[in-house]
């Protein structure tokens, strides 16, 4: 899909160094001049120094940053970036804040670099694309999805958030480290 002629700019922002290097590897062969971030402030100090990727492709979790508003933060310092996001942990709820936000596609790992790239370019999402689970999960999954959900939605305030889901704060902070992957 990518023209031989001119490299197109590719942002990895993957907290992950195994699968950076291999996504690199892979966009590197079909042309792309690829960049890595493991973090948001890896990714700001990429836009800062004038970097302006023409596509990014973002986990949903790097580290302790959240991908959405990674995202965010890339169509601010780039407008026409064309951002999906990758993620382990799929759900409907987060696939909808993702692409309300600014994502233009959102896909289940693990992906083919091929499906990869088509959601890079494509406008319009695989609906076999988007990471519904299939199997049975646990409600502590569920859980887990809706407390991020109402995170989002809040701005991160864990204050609005737990008045948001009615509990005390306190216990939802207990939530959030107890959600901690490590």
């Amino acid at each position: 899909m990518n023209s031989a002629i001119d490299p197109v700019d590719l942002l990895i922002v993957e907290d992950d160094a195994g699968l950076r290097e291999t996504l690199q590897l892979e966009f590197q062969d079909r042309g792309y001049r690829v960049w890595q971030a493991a973090s948001l402030e890896a990714t700001q100090g990429l836009l800062e120094a004038g970097m302006v990727p023409r596509f990014a492709v973002v986990d949903l979790r790097v580290g302790v940053d959240d991908g959405v508003e990674i995202v965010q933060v890339l169509l601010q310092g780039a407008p026409e970036v064309r951002a999906v996001i990758l993620t382990g942990y799929g759900s409907l709820s987060t696939a909808v804040t993702a692409v309300k936000r600014g994502a233009v596609n959102y896909l289940a790992k693990p992906v083919s670099i091929q499906r990869l790239e088509r959601a890079l370019w494509t406008d319009d999402p695989d609906p076999q694309e988007v990471a519904v689970p299939e199997s049975r999960e646990s409600l502590a999954l569920h859980e887990r999805e809706y407390v991020e959900y109402v995170l989002l939605q809040c701005d991160g305030n864990i204050s609005q958030a737990a008045r948001w889901l009615g509990i005390h704060r306190q216990s939802l902070q207990r939530k959030l480290r107890k959600f901690r992957p490590g």
